[in-house]
Formats: C-alpha cells, sequence, structure tokens
C-alpha cells in the first residue's frame, strides 16, 4: 500500500491589492494557486460551477491512478473490455468488446486523452460494478474538498468551478501514477488484432510552457476550452484552471500568462521544515538533561512578493524552559512580520525529546547507579 506523507504548507499572502494579471475576457472564469495552499493570487469567478466538457472525468481518473498508486490495481492486469466500455463515445482508445488489453494502457489512454472507455473498463475490472467505481470517485473528490453526488463514472453534464478543479489538480500533482502519464505528448496503443491507436495529448503547455508537467484538458461547443495546469520551478508549483475559454489558443495563452506572472512577481521563503531545528541547544533548568533542540512540527513556507524584504522574526519563549518537557507539548513560538509590523504567520515549537524532573527519587537512582557501576 502507498505510503501517504502528510506535508502542511502553511502560505500567507500580503500587500496583494490588484490581480496579478487580467485574463482574457473570452474565458469565463479563471483562477491560480500555490500548491499547497487554498490563497489565490488571481482569479475571476473561480466559484461559479459551470459546464467543463471532458474534464468531469478527471475524478474517475485521479481514482484509478489513485488505486494503482496504492497497489489495488497491478498495471501488469490483462483486463477484458465490457460492451458497456466499448459502446462509449468521445474520446476514446476505440476499445473493442472483448478485447484483452494491459492496465497500463487503459490508465496510460485515460490519463493521457480522458478516454471514456478506457476509464469504464479499468474501473469495472478495479470495482466490479460501475456503482462501487462511483461511490469510490466520490470518496476522491470528497478527500480533494470538493463534496459532490455524479450521475455516472464519468461525471455526465456535472458542473465544477475553478477552485474545486484545482483541488483535484493538487490530488493529481501528489499521484506518481497521474504525473508519469499526464506528461506524455504521444503513445500509440497496440491492441491484440493489430490495430493501433494514436494517443496525442491535448496539453499543449507541455511543450511550450517550461516546468509544466500536466494535468489535463477538455473541450466541447457548448462548453467552450477548460483545462487545469500544473507548473514546477524549483521548490514551487503552481496551479491554474481555466474554464470556457472561447478556443484552445485562449486556453493556453491564459494559463501561460497566469503562471508565468505568477513565478516572475512571488517567491518562497521557506521558514520551518520538519528535522530541522530553529533552536540548537536551549537550555532547561531541573531536568536530566541541560540543553534540548527545539522544532516545528510542521513546514512553514511564506508567499511573498519579490519587491518585499525579508520578513523578521520573533521568539515567545522563557529565558530558560523548566523541566519536565513533553515533545507533544509546545514550549513558546516563533512568530514572522513584514516590514511594517504585521503578523505573517506564527509556529508553535516543541523539544525535540523528552526531559524528564530531577526529584529526590530521580537523584537517588543515579547516585545509586553511580555506586553500582564503580
Amino acid at each position: 500500500m502507498r505510503k501517504w506523507i502528510s506535508i502542511v504548507l502553511t502560505v500567507f499572502f500580503f500587500f496583494l491589492t490588484t490581480p496579478v494579471v487580467h485574463a482574457d475576457a473570452t474565458v469565463k472564469a479563471y483562477c491560480i494557486r500555490p500548491l499547497h495552499s487554498d490563497v489565490m493570487i488571481d482569479q475571476s469567478d473561480a466559484d461559479t460551477w459551470y459546464n467543463i466538457a471532458g474534464l468531469t472525468k478527471l475524478p474517475a481518473v485521479l481514482t484509478l491512478c489513485d488505486a494503482i498508486d496504492r497497489g489495488l490495481i497491478d498495471e501488469n492486469a490483462a483486463v477484458t473490455v465490457g460492451a458497456k466500455a466499448a459502446s462509449i463515445g468521445g474520446p476514446t482508445a476505440f476499445l473493442k468488446k472483448g478485447e484483452t488489453i494491459s492496465a497500463k494502457e487503459l490508465i496510460r489512454a485515460a490519463v493521457m486523452i480522458s478516454a471514456g472507455d478506457a476509464i469504464y473498463a479499468l474501473g469495472e475490472h478495479a470495482f466490479g460494478s460501475e456503482d462501487v467505481f462511483l461511490s469510490n470517485i466520490e470518496l476522491t473528490m470528497k478527500a480533494a474538498g470538493v463534496d459532490k453526488s455524479l450521475p455516472d463514472c464519468l461525471g455526465t453534464f456535472m458542473t465544477f468551478s475553478c477552485k474545486e478543479l484545482v483541488s483535484l489538480g493538487e490530488r493529481a500533482v501528489e499521484s506518481p501514477t497521474f504525473l508519469k502519464y499526464c506528461s506524455e505528448k504521444y503513445y500509440i496503443l497496440n491492441h491484440e488484432d493489430g490495430r493501433k491507436t494514436e494517443l496525442a495529448n491535448a496539453n499543449k503547455l507541455l511543450t511550450s510552457l517550461p516546468g509544466c508537467i500536466g494535468l489535463f484538458t477538455g473541450s466541447a461547443k457548448s462548453d467552450g476550452y477548460c483545462g487545469v495546469f500544473a507548473c514546477r520551478r524549483g521548490e514551487t508549483t503552481y496551479l491554474c484552471a481555466i474554464i470556457g475559454a472561447q478556443n484552445s489558443k485562449v486556453r493556453f495563452e491564459t494559463a501561460a500568462k497566469l503562471i508565468e506572472e505568477a513565478f516572475a512577481n512571488y517567491r518562497y521563503v521557506t521558514i520551518c521544515e520538519p528535522g530541522e531545528p530553529i533552536l540548537e541547544s536551549y537550555p532547561v533548568e531541573g531536568g536530566d538533561l541541560e540543553t534540548v533542540d527545539l522544532f516545528a512540527k510542521d513546514e512553514y513556507a511564506l508567499l511573498m512578493r519579490k519587491s518585499e524584504g525579508e520578513p523578521q522574526k520573533r521568539f515567545d519563549l522563557p529565558e530558560v524552559l523548566t523541566a519536565p518537557l513533553d515533545p507533544d507539548h509546545a514550549v513558546g513560538s516563533i512568530a514572522f512580520y513584514s516590514a511594517d509590523g504585521s503578523l505573517l504567520l506564527e509556529a508553535a515549537l516543541y523539544p525535540e525529546e523528552a526531559v524528564t524532573a530531577n526529584c529526590f527519587r530521580e537523584i537517588m537512582k543515579r547516585i545509586f547507579g553511580f555506586f553500582l557501576n564503580g
């Protein structure tokens, strides 16, 4: 089973009075935010639900990728395509009823081109029925903070907001399986009867935008051109969603502009990292240790304008800590402030290890032990 690592990234946003960029008026809605943050750098109508064409399949694809990540689906498993899967229209891998194909080829087609037949065939194989598959899809969405009921496993005619899309996009970035296939640009899928299906990724930003790592696109005449994109440069990753662009060019140009402006104007300042002490050898009195290192339990960072100076830090701690100390109980805190004195973030500080208080009994035990050991 996949080992999950949870990192809490606290991001504070300040001195932001105007949007970074104004997107094209022919886009219905858009937003951009950093990974692991709910703070929007720029947005327009980002809470409104819209029809999003093929992007409604994203929750199902995420559910399948998660199942592979956790070892519930073997990518080498042979999958027999059922009648319903073979009958699904839209972007497809051109699967035929009764053909056998590997789970790896199906998930590749699902991620690269949102192939409905591949999604349904693999879901049926993994979960036994559409109802069970659908229940797991809704659990995937709920884990991403999107609480909706879907009419079917492909989310047909469902509406989503840009904010919901970037939340789902965050789940995609955290999935090794999704990331492996969403960055593939072209692939030829070989069927057992000798047929070949070309899979061409519609995400043009993979080749035109430095650092783009995916994620998913969709389009329909009635819904416009939509997409959720991720771009990583150094330690910073931005998630961007576009809904209802007038055409494919506007969709990609708007996303690229939002992302480039974010990288140009903002930077991350890492404040605390798990495993690295904030203060070393802090004095302790009345305990079995004379000093202890102090840590923050989570990772903290600030998203700051590049024009701003470094944040100032202040500690709220006694001059000397008094035993006993418990690593699960905070002994003080560290706070960071902007140049004008505004509080940016505050993090609790914990001792690295337990410190036992010296008492008469403990002292006698030490003396007794000293004599026993010569």
